[in-house]
Parts: C-alpha cells; sequence; structure tokens
C-alpha cells in the first residue's frame, strides 16, 4: 500500500492530521492515542481496514507531500491537503465505491473473506468443468478444510449453477459497470489464474493502491449481502467467524467490572485484574472511543463541578485543547478526566444532541 495515495484519500484540507495516525488508524494499532486521533480526525470506522499493512516511512511521505505541493505541513509533523490535494484526493475517491464500503473491513476481516472466496471461486470453476488435475491457490490449513467441508457438502446440490447465479445478481448491480471487470480480475478459475493488483493498475492506468482498495469494498459488498441471505444459504460457511471486536477484549473485561461497581473504585478494579491502574484508564478511555455517547457513564468518572469547569474553559476546538493549558486553569486535573472530557465533548459534536 502506498501511504502517499493513503494519506490523500483520508487527509483533510480544513484540518491537520498527524501521518503517523492515520496509518496506525488503517493499520489496527488499538492505543488510546491512536483511537483518539481517529475520534478526531473523524475515522474511526476505518481502524483496521487495512490490517498489520507496513506503509514505509512517514516522514519520507510527508516530505514527498510537501515537495510535490499536495500539502502543507506543521512543526509537529502534521500535514493539511492544498487546493491541488484536494483536487488528487477527489480523483481517487471519484474511482472507488463511496468510503462505507471499506469501513466494512473493520468490521469483518474482509481480506480473509477475498482469499476464501477466490479459493472457493477456482474449486468450483474447476469442478464445472470435472476437472481434479489442476495446482490449488495457497491458504492456510484451517481455512483449506473449511473450504474443503463446504465443496464436499455442496457439491452435488447443483453448486457451479448457484455459485454463477451469485456472481451474476452481485455483479449486474455494480456501479459503475466497469467494477464488475475489477472483480472478476480478482478471481481464479478453469484456464485463468486471474491478476495480480499491480497488474489490473497498469491496465486502468491507476495506482496499485487504488485496485486494492477497489477490491476490499467489493469483497466487502459481497460479504454483507451473503451475510444478509442467513443461515441457511448455501454460501453461510464462506462468511462465517469474520467478525472483529471493536473494543479489546480486555478493556471489555475491565468495562464490565466497572459497571458491576457501585462505587467505581478503579484501583480495586486494578487489583482484583492484576493489572496497573494506569491500564485500567487506557481500557476505560478505549472503551469511551468506541461507544455511543449515551453508552459510557460519563458522569460517574467527571463530577458535576469538574465537568462544568471542563465546559467553561474548553476553546472552540476542544481536539487541541492540551492538557498542560488545561491544567494551568483547572486545579488537580487528572489527564484522564481531561482526555475523557475531550472524548465527550468529540462524540456529542457529531452525535444527535443526547446526553451522557
Amino acid at each position: 500500500m502506498d501511504l502517499r495515495v493513503l494519506m490523500l484519500i483520508f487527509g483533510s484540507g480544513q484540518q491537520f492530521r498527524r501521518v503517523k495516525a492515520i496509518k496506525n488508524t488503517l493499520r489496527g494499532r488499538r492505543t488510546v492515542s491512536n483511537l483518539y486521533w481517529a475520534l478526531e480526525y473523524g475515522l474511526l470506522d476505518f481502524v483496521d481496514v487495512l490490517h498489520g499493512t507496513d506503509f514505509g516511512e512517514d516522514q519520507l511521505v510527508l516530505t514527498q507531500l510537501v515537495s510535490s505541493g499536495l500539502a502543507r505541513a506543521d512543526d509537529t509533523f502534521r500535514i493539511q491537503l492544498t487546493a491541488k490535494g484536494i483536487d488528487q484526493q477527489q480523483r481517487y475517491l471519484n474511482q472507488l465505491l463511496p468510503l462505507k464500503y471499506l469501513a466494512v473491513s473493520s468490521r469483518y476481516d474482509v481480506a480473509k473473506f477475498m482469499r476464501r472466496f477466490s479459493f472457493a471461486s477456482q474449486i468450483v470453476s474447476e469442478f464445472s468443468y470435472g476437472n481434479n488435475q489442476y495446482y490449488p491457490q495457497s491458504i492456510n490449513y484451517f481455512e483449506d478444510q473449511l473450504l474443503k467441508r463446504w465443496f464436499v457438502m455442496n457439491k452435488h446440490q447443483d453448486l457451479p449453477r448457484h455459485f454463477q447465479q451469485l456472481l451474476r445478481d452481485f455483479l449486474g448491480d455494480l456501479q459503475p459497470a466497469d467494477l464488475a471487470d475489477v472483480f472478476v480480475q480478482s478471481l481464479v478459475g478453469h484456464n485463468f489464474s486471474g491478476l495480480t493488483a499491480e497488474q489490473v493498475a497498469v491496465k486502468r492506468r491507476t495506482s496499485t493502491t487504488v485496485v486494492a482498495l477497489q477490491w476490499l469494498q467489493l469483497y466487502g459488498m459481497l460479504l454483507e449481502k451473503l451475510m444478509q441471505a442467513g443461515k441457511t444459504s448455501l454460501f453461510s460457511p464462506l462468511v462465517s467467524g469474520l467478525a472483529k471486536s471493536t473494543v479489546s477484549s480486555s478493556a471489555q473485561a475491565t468495562f464490565k467490572l466497572f459497571l458491576q461497581q457501585k462505587n467505581h473504585n478503579l484501583q480495586a478494579i486494578a487489583t482484583q485484574r492484576k493489572i496497573k491502574l494506569t491500564t485500567v484508564y487506557e481500557h476505560l478511555l478505549e472503551v469511551a472511543i468506541m461507544s455511543k455517547t449515551a453508552a459510557f457513564p460519563y458522569r460517574a468518572l467527571i463530577s458535576d463541578d469538574l465537568m462544568n469547569q471542563l465546559l467553561a474553559h474548553q476553546p472552540q476546538n476542544v481536539g487541541e485543547w492540551t492538557f498542560q493549558d488545561a491544567s494551568q486553569v483547572i486545579g488537580q486535573l487528572a489527564f484522564f478526566q481531561f482526555r475523557l472530557f475531550q472524548i465527550y465533548r468529540s462524540k456529542m459534536s457529531d452525535d444527535d444532541g443526547s446526553q451522557a
């Protein structure tokens, strides 16, 4: 993945954004700091959509974007898109489906589904030609066994016809229509080995990163289509076990204990879970960031008096308010409460006005 292309797609012409924060958001680095900036940039829906991807050097990308006139940078290694950068951003977006279809990869392992479906297409295609002498795609053992069980269970159910009908229905609804070609080029079948993202990009005269994102979007659409068909669908095994948790299991455990307590003793939670108090803070902040405003008990952690002080002194852009500046006007302010307030205000600005 080309980080320069991604920074243009997920950059902003109104807001300076950290290259590292966007990179870590997309690759799924779930530190509280990364999640907080994802919230501030409106990118929470894209956490982990490019799981584990290696993007290369941040500073080099920043320098290249600035030198090419696509962005301007400040002294904290943040960039803001220029008019030229916004024009390039729009050209990339015009080649993609709405980004909500990429957000599916934040909730489900679309990349794994893509590998499953491509392998399934090879199996069904070769079966339809009565060919059992071919080189199957390389896939890990558990995925291989899942696909074999699925094939054995369904091969006598007129599987090739059902598979073909699925593709016809899905591809026939795609707009623009040329995306159907992009999708098909990712498949493997009888006498057709498919194309790499690089090969498709050359044919379409675009970026390899754009093609990779198109595939994630298209397979995300197909995944949701198959999930909507329900567990009785012939294709349901292909979408099993792909859900991702938006909150880490450890943070969920901490939050569950917090809700069970009447006095909300965070040190007691730390002792019971055998973790540091700072880790309890991090877990609660993670849950707050990833939850709806009304689903998190902000008032149990920020007293009415402190909330009123924070509201009275907050600047217009709360996301840019530093703890150092806030603590100078509000005595005995803890960083945990300060960050929690920032999360609260940021979410309130996006919500419909519901209170915590």
